[in-house]
């Protein structure tokens, strides 16, 4: 009898680095679920990239929703076809984020969401939280992308990017900072009482749209904030092709989880 493919729910999956990880997820024939405000969007997205609209019927469920609503995400982390029974998925992949605004002054960026992404993680796992027991079934994985350039611990990110990282890039950074505090928080508590199984949150340098040039090209840095430890990958730039590749090898279809789990990994060229 054939094993059944791991599930797998995309929080972000439009945006560039977890559409990349996605495609290889569906591509690879894993069952996925995706929350998206426009589901014609995604499954556009998609299409261009390839996958076969046989595949999407089969293996990916769009739930149409915001991150900030608790049913739409409990829905994405527990999704259900007809008739099938919905079990709690095995990973949790987040990317979740706004771009910036550079009208009218683009040496003044505005954001339009500033918490969105501490929100996202908070609604994710009171999700989880929710969810219904799945024993032996062990609760998911979350790989959660962030970014390098805010580390309390040592300077990750080359020193003539310091201002953009620091000035232009500080709203979302800021936001991005308290996410990860809300993941360590939750990893600080027993393993009885977490609302997840582990984490591995993703710290890419500066995003480029390039094409990928594949894991040979990858250095990768490590911080453990449990261990106050810090030996990060300093770099200029990866493409989110990239980033959602390492995404996809390492973290879900590989065995790099257990190597990086509960650490900040950053990823450069």
């Amino acid at each position: 009898m054939t094993p059944t493919k791991r599930s797998v729910a995309f929080f972000g999956a439009t945006g560039g680095s977890i559409l990349a990880c996605l495609t290889l997820a569906l591509k690879a024939g894993y069952n996925c679920s995706a929350l998206s405000r426009s589901s014609s969007k995604l499954q556009t997205l998609l299409l261009e990239r390839s996958i076969s609209q046989a595949t999407l019927n089969t293996h990916l469920t769009i739930i149409r929703g915001d991150i900030r609503d608790l049913q739409s995400v409990s829905q994405t982390l527990s999704p259900s076809k007809p008739g099938t029974t919905n079990h709690p998925v095995d990973s949790v992949v987040s990317g979740i984020g706004r771009p910036p605004i550079f009208a009218p002054n683009p040496l003044n960026p505005t954001f339009d969401d500033p918490t969105i992404c501490q929100d996202a993680i908070r609604t994710i796992l009171a999700a989880l939280r929710n969810l219904p027991a799945s024993p032996p079934k062990p609760k998911p994985w979350l790989f959660v992308l962030s970014t390098t350039g805010i580390s309390s611990r040592v300077r990750d990110v080359p020193f003539l990017l310091t201002p953009l990282y620091h000035w232009v890039l500080a709203v979302p950074h800021k936001d991005k900072k308290e996410m990860e505090a809300v993941l360590l928080a939750e990893a600080s508590k027993p393993a009885s009482d977490r609302d997840m199984e582990n984490f591995v949150i993703l710290r890419p340098s500066l995003l480029t749209n390039g094409a990928r040039l594949g894991s040979g090209q990858i250095r990768v840095g490590e911080e453990d904030e449990i261990r106050g430890t810090a030996s990060p990958a300093v770099g200029y730039t990866i493409s989110r092709e990239d980033v959602g590749g390492w995404l996809f090898d390492e973290l879900v279809d590989g065995k790099g989880k257990e190597k990086y789990a509960g650490k900040m990994v950053s990823i450069t060229y």
